[in-house]
C-alpha cells in the first residue's frame, strides 16, 4: 500500500488478475496491527487475502526471515509455491530472499505505468 490506505497504482488490478489465475494471496506487512488492520479494511484489499500477518503480532519485521516462517506455519499457504510482491527492496525483497522465496520488486514508473520486473529465481 502507499500511503494512508491509498493503494499504489494498477495494484488492484494486478492482485485480481493474480486471483483470477488461481493464485492464493496473503500479506505480510510490518507495523502495529490495529493501525495495519484499518488501513487494509480501507483499502477494499481484504476479500483478496486469505491470510495476513502483521509484524507486531509476531515480534519482529521483514526482512527477518522468522515472520516469512510464521506466515507459512500458520497459513495454508506452501512457501515452494509462493512468490513475494513487494515495494520495499530492503523489507520485501530482501526479506524474500532471505527465506529463499521468489520475489517481484512491484515498483510502479511515474504516472502509474509498470515496470517490468522480473521474479527473483534464485532460490537457493
Amino acid at each position: 500500500m502507499g500511503t494512508q490506505h491509498e493503494l499504489m497504482p494498477g495494484a488492484m488490478a494486478m492482485l485480481k488478475q493474480a486471483q483470477r489465475l488461481g493464485y492464493q494471496l496473503g500479506i505480510i506487512t510490518n507495523g502495529v496491527a490495529k493501525v495495519q488492520k484499518s488501513r487494509l479494511s480501507e483499502s477494499g484489499l481484504v476479500p483478496l487475502f486469505s491470510s495476513v500477518l502483521v509484524s507486531e503480532t509476531v515480534g519482529v519485521e521483514k526482512p527477518d526471515p522468522v515472520i516469512f516462517e510464521r506466515f507459512f506455519a500458520t497459513s495454508e499457504v506452501a512457501p515452494e509455491r509462493s512468490i513475494m510482491i513487494g515495494d520495499g527492496l530492503p523489507s520485501d525483497i530482501v526479506g524474500a530472499h532471505k527465506t529463499h522465496l521468489a520475489s517481484v520488486w512491484y515498483k510502479p514508473a511515474p504516472g502509474g505505468e509498470h515496470q517490468r520486473g522480473h521474479p527473483n529465481r534464485d532460490r537457493g
